[in-house]
């Protein structure tokens, strides 16, 4: 069997039914990052060509094709998912471990999965083949749930940049964030999916804002890096209202913000039906 990761994001579809270039489907299963693991195929698929290795081309081998965009850390249930998928695989098919390849093994051309240790991974697998245990467990598929809303309008100065400052709250994974404060606080290791609606006006038409959602460390102090960030262009009223989603880990060492980014010479304001809402799952 192939390890591979997506390089995308909610991309089930794009195994099932291929991308431009290259039919569906690619590869026999999805595995999402909350550990929930979809059969798309069976037979032939197209996700391993060329190949170094007879056991594992397009009509020999089994694909797995795993929810990551190459670059974000994997969730553990995700990692367990993996492993225990892999284990189940063999001892149905009587594979040995060796024949538990990552992509990159079989086509010197790719990278993935990024960042797995594939060594301990088979030795996971192999203690799983070998002593299946309880399964383990897959995220809960309701997730805390933060909704915020900005409340009143806030400046956004020229050439700086705005947190924005949630003054409405409605949220079940306390502590969230302080009354009127920028921060997002995960009480514990979480997956995050998020949406914002930013509404921003006083701008030069056509003038370009970043929007991101941003790391800090716990004491808001330090700031670690935009985990999801998108560049906006003001319509020819000067407004700009988009929506800025994204997915990343959070966890009890950080704090998140969403930031307004503005380089030009022009202040603006950043509108009170500013929103977000923030899905948080346990890693």
């Amino acid at each position: 069997m192939v390890c591979h990761h997506t390089a995308g994001w909610n991309d089930r579809h794009i195994v099932v039914n291929g991308r431009p270039g290259l039919n569906g489907p690619l590869s026999h299963i999805w595995l999402q990052h909350t550990g929930r693991i979809w059969v798309v195929a069976a037979g032939r698929c197209w996700h391993n060509a060329p190949s170094t290795s007879p056991h594992h081309m397009n009509s020999t081998s089994i694909g797995i094709e795993a929810e990551n965009d190459g670059r974000t850390p994997w969730p553990d249930a995700q990692i367990d998912a993996y492993e225990a998928l892999c284990a189940e695989l063999c001892r149905e098919f009587d594979l040995p471990t060796s024949r538990v390849k990552p992509h990159r093994e079989v086509n010197s051309d790719k990278p993935d999965p990024h960042s797995i240790n594939m060594n301990h991974f088979r030795e996971r697998v192999a203690a799983l083949i070998k002593s299946p245990g309880t399964p383990p467990k897959q995220e809960d598929v309701m997730p805390e749930v933060i909704s915020l809303g900005a409340g009143e309008d806030q400046d956004l100065p020229a050439g700086g940049e705005l947190a924005v400052r949630w003054h409405v709250e409605y949220a079940d994974d306390p502590p969230a964030h302080g009354a009127d404060g920028v921060a997002v606080l995960a009480k514990d290791s979480r997956w995050c999916l998020v949406d914002g609606l930013v509404k921003v006006r006083g701008l030069k038409p056509g003038a370009e804002i970043d929007v991101a959602w941003s790391r800090y460390s716990r004491d808001g102090k330090t700031f670690e890096d935009d985990a999801w960030r998108l560049s906006f262009r003001a319509d020819v009223n000067g407004r700009v209202e988009e929506s800025i989603g994204g997915q990343f880990s959070l966890n009890a060492k950080n704090q998140l913000r969403l930031r307004v980014i503005n380089p030009t010479d022009a202040a603006a304001v950043v509108e009170k039906v500013s929103m977000a809402k923030i899905s948080m799952f346990a890693r």
